[in-house]
């Protein structure tokens, strides 16, 4: 769905609900379209420290910041609602998401804040698993926004959700040429092609390049177990875990086994004098516009992800502990060992 962007607080996981991590990914861009209403010098401050602090995942603020400009419309600002909306399936209160989904809808002032609004309850009901109502909420957003095509996507891949396969395969031809020679592209003509890949729990499409300038993509991953390392200098835990990966990847077979570690949030610079300064010599991404991020939804660090030989999302781990390693090394085996 659009682009909400992975945060510390997601509560529901990836491998649970392939429809929210699409819905996801089409959000946060619908948002950013529509200007905040009412403007003031105090609000734009409000809402640009609430959009900076749910870019940096720190959601409280976020909230706080929002509410903030909100109050300074008298509570008359769809956008402010949105975002809230956003924060708060962010900390995965649902049930406050969607009141203030519907309190966007109820304060809109035209048709594309309408829409946003609507846009936003379908990714929410759909959380809940109210795929019906999620259908219903993307069939008005793309009546007030013919245009839209993230909502086209979106109620294209709620049908195909709801085994309607007819209805959501004809949706998502509508949009198949605007995506065309994207990852964005790829993944939607799977779905066309088959739509019981939505109701599996396949990884997202995405597209890549290691830093040895070769790319990474479902395609050139095929026919592999794929561990995904997302990471960050900054971050202290993934440093702690390095020593094992560094042991994990000299173990592998890589006719068998591929790890892609994926740098978040650090300097372009320092990535690349880290990874060479510590011989990570596995596969290595840089995800300069955290495209890799927000498809996977990202909401911690370090974050790993197991992928079957077909792209399938196994399983999901947050954090590092001391048993790390282990942990890890036997998920890769199981999908080695269910492969065969």
């Amino acid at each position: 769905m659009h682009q909400l962007p992975a945060d510390n607080s997601w509560s529901f996981r990836l491998t649970g609900s392939p429809l929210i991590a699409l819905c996801a990914l089409f959000l946060l861009n619908a948002a950013l379209a529509s200007p905040p209403q009412n403007p003031t010098t105090q609000f734009d401050d409000e809402f640009e420290a609430g959009k900076k602090a749910a870019m940096q995942n720190d959601y409280i603020a976020a909230v706080t910041h929002f509410t903030a400009a909100n109050l300074l419309t008298q509570n008359k600002c769809s956008d402010c609602y949105i975002w809230l909306a956003r924060s708060e399936m962010a900390m995965g209160k649902l049930d406050q998401a969607l009141q203030d989904s519907a309190q966007a809808l109820a304060v809109a002032q035209d048709d594309l804040h309408r829409c946003n609004a609507q846009l936003y309850r379908g990714v929410i009901l759909g959380r809940q698993g109210n795929l019906a109502q999620a259908e219903n909420a993307f069939k008005a957003a793309s009546a007030l926004n013919p245009a839209c095509t993230e909502c086209r996507f979106n109620l294209g891949f709620v049908l195909l959700k709801e085994s309607k396969d007819v209805e959501g395969v004809t949706v998502l031809k509508t949009i198949a040429v605007q995506f065309a020679g994207t990852p964005r592209g790829r993944e939607l003509q799977r779905f066309i092609d088959d739509p019981s890949r939505v109701r599996k729990t396949y990884a997202p499409e995405f597209s890549a390049k290691l830093s040895t300038g070769e790319d990474v993509n479902l395609d050139t991953l095929k026919g592999k177990v794929v561990l995904l390392d997302f990471w960050g200098i900054w971050c202290s835990m993934c440093r702690v875990a390095l020593p094992a990966l560094k042991d994990l990847a000299s173990k592998i077979d890589p006719s068998k086994v591929a790890i892609i570690s994926i740098d978040e949030y650090d300097p372009k610079s320092q990535w690349e004098q880290f990874t060479q300064a510590n011989g990570m010599n596995w596969g290595q991404v840089y995800d300069a516009d955290r495209v890799l991020h927000s498809a996977f939804r990202v909401d911690g660090f370090p974050r790993y992800y197991i992928l079957s030989k077909d792209g399938i999302i196994l399983e999901e781990f947050k954090g590092w502990n001391q048993n790390g390693e282990s942990t890890i090394s036997d998920a890769i085996n199981r999908a080695l060992k269910n492969a065969n």
